[in-house]
């Protein structure tokens, strides 16, 4: 599931400018002449092929010349297609939030229980802000980006404003619910158009490359965004907190232990986990939420990532990158227990897999810590396994290690039949287990979670263990870029 996630921006650097010596005047002509993009280190690539055949009798400095050329043009390489990653990170995170966004807005205009509908448009408000934290780390124009965090804005303030109304007794009024209509028609608008620009990601587009600037200080990603923000909206005009008030700020680091770590005792922890680098390079460090060395890597199989560890007790936080395309090599158990063992030895203690999708070659997995029966969904860690080689190309620990700790757990007096008894008769029973659900923004609830089917829907029901009342209900919905729980 790449739901998100989601996180979380990097600061890497774009420039990969790429500078001669002077000693041969063709290639200073060459290098001052072209852009520095994928096509044109394609070009210069060839270019440099030719100018070796045709001139195999200039001088041995010559030819050095050419070697480190073609060492930086790699390393070039190797920091666009990990720009390239944080980018589709990003965006894909962008889309995992419009569409809660989407589907939370249909369930409120289905509902009539207020108690409800505040839930709702609380996770909208939420999924606004963190679609506010993705714009921002897409390669788009000032002008742009305020576009679209106007929009997003927008929406947070009014869902917000509704929540708290509700809150206070109150019931929603028909130019209010209207308005709701007005917001969803919009918000599915954008939903489609970020959908029908996956499938162009799919299908190979690279933002980097489509990131140039034209003559006219545009790039042909700006556009495409320039479209999705010139939305006909009619918002209320309102006064609210906006997306950094108290009801979203970062609760604080608990799942990180340990003393500081230096960078060699980083990059041994990485070597722990991955036996088979061939590169392994320190990049920069991050100071943030979580402090962090990054490191770039790639392996024998020739993959490329983009490896975080955390300064404190030396973790690794994120992993980044792409596979390699071929046939599967091992199967999905397979992979399960690579996850476990992966997150095991990163200190991520009684896991279980909890959720697990495919998507070409790639294997989704969310795996969750387990106390006394009752998994710890507040504690997810999502990861990315290439079946092709079995090897991590995705980690996010971020959850773990922000929210883990010792918790005194209720297991309630609601049976496991009372639970499975609170759903419709016409859905189909798949399975049933306590779980620990995130609720809100900071509040934690001992739930049965049942599994359920009706007409080739997968629904989750979320019951209190203490009073039998439902907390949440998430409903399986199919994308283009595999199935989310939403």
């Amino acid at each position: 599931m790449k739901n998100e996630e989601k996180t979380k921006s990097l600061n890497i650097d774009t420039n990969f400018e790429i500078k001669n010596e002077k000693n041969n005047q063709n290639l200073m002509n060459f290098a001052k002449n072209e852009e520095i993009s994928k096509k044109n280190i394609k070009r210069k690539n060839k270019a440099i092929k030719i100018l070796a055949l045709s001139t195999s009798i200039l001088a041995l400095s010559t030819i050095g010349l050419g070697v480190a050329y073609a060492v930086k043009s790699q390393q070039a390489n190797s920091y666009k297609l990990s720009l390239e990653n944080v980018y589709e990170k990003n965006f894909y995170n962008l889309l995992d939030s419009v569409n809660t966004a989407e589907n939370d807005l249909s369930k409120v205009l289905a509902s009539s229980g207020s108690t409800y509908q505040s839930k709702l448009l609380n996770s909208v408000a939420k999924a606004s802000n963190e679609a506010q934290i993705s714009v921002s780390g897409l390669p788009l124009t000032q002008s742009d980006i305020y576009d679209m965090v106007k929009m997003v804005n927008q929406v947070y303030g009014y869902t917000s404003t509704l929540s708290d109304k509700i809150a206070k007794g109150q019931t929603l009024s028909e130019s209010e619910i209207e308005t709701l209509e007005d917001v969803y028609q919009n918000i599915l608008i954008l939903k489609n158009q970020l959908n029908e620009f996956s499938r162009k990601m799919q299908a190979g587009y690279s933002i980097l490359d489509e990131s140039v600037f034209n003559e006219d200080g545009t790039t042909n990603f700006t556009q495409i965004f320039t479209q999705m923000s010139d939305l006909d909206v009619k918002y209320p005009t309102m006064i609210y907190d906006g997306p950094f008030s108290d009801s979203v700020v970062n609760s604080e680091i608990k799942g990180l232990k340990g003393s500081t770590v230096r960078e060699e005792e980083a990059e041994n922890a990485i070597k722990k986990h991955f036996k088979n680098l061939t590169q392994l390079n320190f990049q920069e460090t991050t100071k943030g939420r979580f402090e962090t060395y990054n490191f770039r890597a790639v392996n024998s199989d020739e993959e490329n990532l983009y490896i975080q560890v955390t300064k404190i007790g030396g973790r690794i936080l994120t992993v980044s990158g792409s596979g390699k395309n071929g046939n599967a090599t091992i199967d999905k158990t397979q992979a399960e227990k690579i996850a476990i063992d992966f997150a095991k030895n990163n200190g991520v203690e009684n896991a279980t897999v909890v959720w697990s999708d495919q998507l070409y070659e790639d294997l989704y997995l969310n795996i969750a810590p387990v106390q006394d029966g009752i998994i710890l969904y507040p504690d997810l860690v999502k990861v990315k396994i290439d079946l092709t080689t079995g090897t991590i190309v995705g980690y996010d620990a971020t959850s773990y290690f922000t929210n883990h700790t010792s918790r005194s757990l209720s297991q309630g007096s609601l049976t496991k039949q009372q639970a499975e008894e609170k759903v419709s008769s016409d859905f189909s029973i798949v399975q049933t287990r306590k779980a620990l659900s995130p609720l809100d923004y900071n509040r934690e609830v001992v739930c049965y979670e049942v599994q359920a089917t009706k007409d080739d829907n997968t629904y989750y029901f979320y019951f209190n263990v203490e009073n039998g009342e439902t907390e949440n209900i998430l409903k399986v919905v199919k994308t283009d870029n595999g199935n989310l729980l939403m």
